[in-house]
């Protein structure tokens, strides 16, 4: 098997073949379509193979005279994509012609993407769940905590808050996630930039609910797009969490894809306690991969992670 790549500049690369490359997975992941990268990584290229039959994003960045790639914040997973059959192969041969011109490469492989078996690619978990059931089938398979923080929601006063932003919301997790995380402001500026986007486009919805003395308690933020429903932003007051508010925003959300062929995507948490709240919605582990070629000299090799390929 014979392919033959190309390697093209952002400026170059033909939007609207990408997105239908991209899209062409069943409920696909947002993180690969140019209006979303174009938000997080306005500079990035592409590998491509015939007509965007095969396609891989790359993050071209350079230090120390050394090129590398790896993936912008806000994103997780972001290929390959393909409107063919993808194996092992063709993912070993497009990673190999990424790495013709870099010397360090962390490539974020998309769920179910077929590893070559000598790959010791590092494995991330990614909550997914199907909402073909009804509202009680899915109901029930929520956790004890879970209904419990529901229902203790229930007991309060909430409002919802119509007329809230995203800048809002965005302040409500600055103010108390943010410490928890390694995320910049630069960071989250950059994500709160998509968000907008994705407001205003009405390719996400925003939930926010206020508490009795009208204070922002919770907010949510959710992408729908083909069929997958991706929740980018979860934001909660200490008087929200004492009082479930989080739980109880994604019950209504549950509640309104009930039913439908939709995915929801809770994404995965380096957050302590958050990944057990995720599968607490009957959600289930949808891996993806984390593959690392390191070609850096000696002197530089040990500062990064360990290439994840055996020499076979």
């Amino acid at each position: 098997m014979k392919q033959k790549f190309k390697y093209l500049r952002h400026r170059d690369i033909d939007f609207e073949k990408w997105d239908l490359c991209v899209a062409s997975t069943e409920a696909p992941q947002p993180y690969g379509f140019s209006w979303y990268l174009n938000w997080l990584a306005p500079s990035w290229d592409a590998i491509i193979y015939g007509d965007y039959d095969v396609i891989l994003p790359i993050f071209p960045q350079r230090k120390f005279g050394l090129n590398f790639t790896t993936r912008p914040f806000g994103t997780q997973s972001t290929g390959p994509f393909a409107k063919i059959q993808l194996s092992s192969k063709w993912v070993e041969a497009i990673v190999n012609y990424a790495m013709s011109t870099l010397q360090y490469g962390e490539f974020f492989l998309a769920p179910q993407t077929p590893l070559p078996k000598n790959w010791t690619s590092t494995s991330y978990a990614n909550y997914v769940l199907h909402t073909l059931d009804c509202y009680e089938g899915l109901y029930s398979g929520y956790s004890t905590q879970n209904k419990r923080s529901i229902k203790k929601a229930n007991k309060v006063a909430l409002e919802w808050a119509q007329w809230s932003s995203v800048d809002e919301a965005i302040s409500l997790w600055k103010v108390n996630t943010q410490e928890q995380t390694n995320i910049t402001d630069e960071n989250i500026g950059q994500l709160k930039k998509l968000l907008e986007f994705c407001h205003y486009q009405n390719r996400g919805k925003l939930y926010a609910v206020r508490d009795e003395y009208n204070q922002l308690a919770g907010a949510q933020f959710w992408i729908h797009h083909h069929g997958r429903s991706t929740l980018l932003l979860n934001a909660t007051s200490p008087w929200g969490k004492d009082n479930g508010i989080s739980a109880w925003l994604i019950d209504q959300h549950i509640r309104t894809l009930a039913g439908t062929d939709y995915i929801i995507d809770f994404e995965g948490s380096s957050i302590e306690g958050l990944e057990r709240f995720y599968k607490g919605f009957g959600a289930h582990s949808k891996p993806f991969y984390m593959h690392v070629e390191n070609k850096l000299p000696f002197w530089a090799r040990s500062f990064k992670p360990k290439t994840t390929r055996e020499e076979l």
